[in-house]
């Protein structure tokens, strides 16, 4: 009884005086090992999502010293119960665990300057998926990827009892359980499916449905597809206001000043009356343009897209950024970004408007660029993205460059984006942040000066092939459209959205 006493205590003491954290990195280091033990082929995706989940959790950053001893513990109980894993095995388990945790949590933090556990939040979330878009990005690919392989040589070469622990309660999972206020009725998936067999048969493409149907479910009302793309004439938001800068010393935080400003001028809500029992009331808290802003989610497979409630970004606001719509439009309609990648509402985090300029360099391999001709070129569904903003093309005219006017090839380089025909869907700072909008192209870009440029650079290529008949696949650097491959291994079951519910009563999303 004494020595049961005794052990009691000492548990006690040692919880009490670990660090903070622990517990979760313990957790954490407890499911990794087991993995190990049992030579999970998911270890590495788990292990992502337990990071992942402990930055949602506990909002701060993760000491890389706490994990690298809860790593150790766990490690020295796998020995005590494999007398056959000898002293060098352990050590060498534990050194190549120890150097994947600082590279993840000290080396990765440092280099790009990380203040904050949102930041560190998609810093590896990126890295997890495969971003290269900055020099040091590229550089911690092939660091954490090198770090991966090794670990997973080493486990290979160890032999190790297995301990299943699935059906043990007292092991769970280090994957955040999808919140109930956030599950979908299982009855909607008629709606969607409704809305989607009648959006294919008016000609549209899953991506320009998943754009429709992310935007009317942000909205929470059929209204949004019934108004007009806006235009130079629509009236800018008032009651929105800059409160600073986000800590990339890049974009604008902002706030809401005047709430009945913006019910009254905001082109999406003005006239919106009421809204459907258990819908979100868009009028009370009107989503707006949020820099940085993603959905919030969890890292379970089950989780929504919910674009009402607060990731955590640094404001207060709901709404998203121009990426975060981008990825709900492709999620919500079953079209992955990554080959064979399990498609979930987490990874919304992982890719920024500047993954899709070099999508294939960037974890994108569900994206190729497009190649144009004067018979072929821009389509709806198509995303174009420039270092910086990224929009999706929702609908196209029969001529969307503008080029059946010119009549002779020496005038291609005459085309401007005042010749264009076609509508982007997108999240913007546009008409004094309004967000999620539809946006005439021709009266759009001359907002966005990348973007008019570099469109105007295809809208020339498409022009030269009229008369040469060659295909370009333009290379302009700092601008690309690019289009879903929509092969088996790139399309998956669909992410649900929180509250898609309330666009049931729709009698169609097609524009």
């Amino acid at each position: 009884m004494r020595k049961h006493t005794l052990t009691i205590a000492l548990g006690m003491m040692i919880t009490a005086c670990a660090p903070a954290g622990f517990e979760v990195a313990n957790d954490i280091a407890s499911q990794t090992v087991q993995d190990i033990a049992c030579k999970d082929k998911a270890m590495e995706s788990k292990l992502w999502d337990g990071l992942k989940t402990y930055l949602l959790e506990q909002k701060s950053l993760p000491e890389a010293d706490t994990f690298k001893q809860a790593m150790t513990e766990q490690v020295e109980k796998l020995a005590s119960s494999n007398p056959q894993f000898g002293s060098n095995d352990q050590a060498k388990l534990e050194g190549e665990l120890h150097t994947l945790v600082d590279t993840l949590l000290s080396e990765a933090p440092e280099g790009e300057r990380v203040k904050t556990s949102e930041e560190l939040l998609m810093l590896l979330s990126a890295i997890d998926v495969g971003d290269r878009t900055t020099v040091f990005r590229s550089y911690m690919q092939d660091k954490v990827r090198g770090n991966f392989n090794s670990l997973q040589k080493t486990v290979q070469a160890l032999d190790l009892n297995c301990e299943e622990t699935a059906n043990d309660p007292a092991v769970t999972s280090p994957i955040a359980d999808e919140p109930e206020e956030n599950l979908i009725p299982q009855d909607t998936n008629k709606d969607y499916e409704y809305h989607k067999a009648q959006a294919l048969s008016a000609g549209s493409n899953l991506a320009v449905f998943g754009g429709r149907w992310a935007m009317a479910t942000a909205y929470q009302t059929c209204q949004t597809m019934q108004l007009p793309a806006m235009n130079d004439q629509t009236p800018d938001v008032q009651g929105i206001s800059v409160i600073g800068k986000h800590s990339d010393g890049v974009g604008n935080k902002r706030s809401i000043a005047s709430l009945s400003k913006v019910q009254t001028s905001h082109y999406y809500i003005r006239d919106v009356s009421n809204y459907g029992e258990g819908c979100f009331n868009v009028r009370q808290n009107p989503l707006i343009y949020d820099y940085g802003g993603k959905p919030y989610a969890t890292t379970a497979t089950t989780s929504a897209i919910d674009l009402f409630k607060n990731n955590g970004d640094g404001t207060s606001v709901l709404g998203i950024d121009c990426s975060g719509y981008v990825f709900s439009a492709m999620a919500t309609a079953g079209l992955r970004l990554k080959a064979g990648r399990t498609l979930k509402a987490s990874d919304s985090w992982a890719w920024g408007s500047s993954s899709y300029v070099e999508p294939q360099q960037n974890g994108l391999t569900c994206l190729n660029k497009i190649s144009v001709t004067a018979a072929n070129t821009m389509k709806a569904g198509d995303i174009v993205a420039v270092y910086g903003h990224v929009v999706l093309i929702d609908k196209v005219g029969a001529d969307p460059f503008g080029i059946n006017k010119i009549t002779r090839e020496s005038d291609c380089s005459k085309l401007t984006s005042a010749d264009f025909d076609f509508v982007v869907a997108q999240s913007s700072p546009s008409k004094g942040a309004i967000g999620l909008n539809y946006f005439d192209a021709r009266n759009y870009l001359p907002t966005s000066s990348k973007m008019k440029t570099g469109l105007e650079k295809y809208a020339y290529y498409t022009c030269l092939s009229k008369f040469n008949g060659k295909t370009y696949t333009p290379n302009v650097g700092t601008l690309s459209v690019v289009r879903h491959k929509g092969t088996a291994d790139c399309v998956a079951p669909r992410v649900k959205m929180a509250r898609e519910s309330c666009i049931q009563s729709c009698d169609s999303l097609n524009r």
